[in-house]
């Protein structure tokens, strides 16, 4: 009976290819990544030519991130192309591309995104995606792949090309590369840098959005072509067990590594089992968040509340349970958002000052008009407004040092025999600058001095 209800979906759902992107001005999401982070559901996207994080808050999908990066070279507003969320020593990070550079920003509050590294080649390389292959990130180009440290240092690359270089996977393996192609999957296996083995595959066309789901326990590569999704042995390349689907394109398979497999075909998503590669269940998504859809990229994810698939669903991003039913969506939207005139610069006229002092405080790389925060250490706020040009001169009292540093100094002031009676308190702290819709941040440090 489930199996004839998918038949009937895949059917009568031929209108949901209408919904492909087109020269609309709505924001259209099709790829993107996914993490569950301290047990919340983070997911990021930068098919708009922006970088979106959105975060899962009961049932909303709330953006926290809306940028666009600036190219100071030609002076103008540049675009992003993919984003990959990474956590790294209990903070969370956003990589992104922009031409030939790559961006790496803080988002561990789920608030903002503090941009704490920018490297732009010098070689003329052309970034199409950015990915994490085992514990490295690595980019992805016509002339190949390159792999960095956490400090974006390249420490090795691969000479692995694609006509489509957004076929270049690894399912987040440490070890083996799938550059996937119109009729194999070609594995390259980074121990010995060569090509391995070649899995048979049936897409009719090598463009797209084309993934697979790599399973190193069992020994088994799942993937869904444009005939159906197949479990394919890793070692001989023989078929253990297929699913027909509709004949769209086949897109994504994904799996938090348990016994489910989910895979998606433009028309909707498909549940199986991966023991026998039996239907448990399907879901439409065209219209699951009030516009049509298309599904294409996904991400599966485990939470302390179970698994969350996140489906970029053309028209929308898509949060799905377990049961593929809809926890949350955030609908595409029509871009009339201003961009930014700069990069992100701060400024403060001195680097230490004694508590009181005025500072001038001066900055920009923000939205026209936007209203700022400035944190100053960790007990002073003040709210300033950005100019026309995203830009801000203010200036601002220092505060007093923290409880515990002044503890401290009147600690050593009381050990020391000579003067007993004078306190002097150094803290280094971060004067911190946050765009109230951008969620742009930038950060300096600074000396506050206090003598009692």
């Amino acid at each position: 009976m489930k199996k004839a209800l998918l038949v009937f979906l895949v059917s009568v759902l031929g209108l949901g290819a209408a919904a492909l992107p087109g020269d609309s001005k709505v924001r259209a999401y099709y790829s993107g990544d996914a993490i569950a982070y301290r047990d919340v559901v983070v997911t990021a996207t930068a098919n708009s030519d922006r970088l979106e994080i959105f975060k899962l808050e009961g049932d909303q999908l709330v953006r926290f991130v809306d940028v666009r990066p600036f190219d100071a070279r030609f002076n103008k507003d540049d675009n992003f192309y993919d984003v990959k969320l990474s956590e790294e020593n209990g903070r969370l990070y956003a990589y992104a591309i922009s031409g030939f550079s790559l961006y790496k920003y803080d988002i561990t509050s789920l608030n903002s995104a503090d941009l704490t590294k920018k490297m732009t080649n010098t070689y003329w390389e052309w970034y199409n995606r950015v990915d994490k292959f085992g514990d490295n990130i690595v980019t992805i180009s016509a002339r190949g792949v390159k792999i960095y440290n956490q400090n974006m240092d390249v420490i090795d690359s691969y000479d692995i090309t694609n006509s489509v270089p957004y076929n270049i996977r690894s399912n987040d393996t440490g070890r083996y590369i799938f550059n996937i192609k119109n009729t194999e999957i070609e594995v390259f296996d980074r121990t010995t840098r060569s090509v391995v083995r070649s899995l048979q595959v049936n897409y009719r066309s090598g463009n797209g959005n084309r993934n697979l789901y790599f399973d190193a326990l069992d020994e088994a590569v799942y993937v869904v072509d444009d005939l159906s999704a197949k479990k394919i042995d890793f070692n001989s390349g023989a078929i253990l067990g297929r699913f027909e689907h509709s004949g769209n394109p086949g897109y994504d398979a994904v799996s938090t590594g348990n016994d489910y497999l989910y895979f998606s075909n433009g028309l909707g998503v498909v549940k199986l089992n991966k023991n026998g590669m039996k239907l448990v269940s399907s879901q439409k998504t065209g219209g699951i968040a009030g516009t049509e859809g298309w599904a294409m990229g996904m991400k599966a994810v485990t939470t302390s509340s179970g698994e969350k698939l996140v489906v970029f669903n053309n028209s929308s991003v898509l949060v799905l349970d377990s049961s593929l039913r809809k926890l949350a969506s955030f609908r595409g939207q029509e871009d009339t958002r201003v961009d930014v005139k700069e990069n992100l610069y701060l400024r403060v006229n001195t680097v230490a000052a004694p508590t009181n002092a005025e500072i001038l405080l001066s900055g920009g790389g923000y939205l026209p008009n936007e209203k700022l925060t400035v944190l100053f250490g960790q007990s002073a706020t003040y709210t300033i407004n950005a100019d026309a040009n995203g830009r801000f001169k203010q200036e601002i009292t220092v505060p007093g040092v923290s409880t515990e540093a002044w503890t401290n100094a009147v600690s050593i002031a009381q050990s020391q025999a000579s003067n007993p009676s004078v306190a002097v308190a150094h803290e280094r702290v971060d004067i911190k600058v946050v765009g109230e819709k951008s969620k742009l941040t930038y950060s300096t440090a600074f000396e506050i001095t206090t003598t009692n």
